[in-house]
């Protein structure tokens, strides 16, 4: 086999990898939503909230690659839904901050507490090392 077709072959292989990575965690994530009424988008806002604790809405436009308005409408979802607030900064007024609420706080954690611990651990372990070979590759 010549040194051509031994990558084109890697290329080949990498391609359907990733696409098979990105249609698992889409499986994935509809998997723990599951029986209730989260998108992948809600979810994954109510994760980024989770872990940074407050976002304004053309912070999470720029995240999920939607205008300001499509943002506020999954906001306003949320919102609906008790899961998260918006919160008027006392230094400026203006800008409004959007965090959970506690029964957002609880949503996220039922949903990962509906797996064993050895699944998490493992879950956890599988994210830890794709990020890790991401991050050498890309840097």
């Amino acid at each position: 086999m010549s040194e051509e077709n031994s990558v084109d072959r890697y290329i080949h292989s990498i391609m359907l990898e990733m696409l098979n990575v990105q249609q698992k965690s889409k499986a994935f994530i509809e998997f723990i939503t599951k029986n209730g009424t989260l998108s992948q988008n809600h979810l994954m806002l109510m994760i980024e909230l989770k872990l940074l604790e407050s976002m304004r809405i053309t912070e999470i436009s720029e995240r999920f690659f939607v205008t300001a308005g499509a943002a506020t409408s999954m906001c306003d979802k949320l919102e609906e839904q008790g899961l998260i607030c918006r919160i008027r900064t006392k230094e400026d007024r203006r800008v409004v901050l959007v965090t959970l609420t506690q029964k957002g706080e609880d949503k996220i954690n039922d949903l990962f507490k509906s797996f064993p611990k050895e699944k998490l651990i493992q879950i956890e372990n599988v994210f830890k090392e794709v990020n890790a070979l991401m991050s050498s590759i890309i840097e």
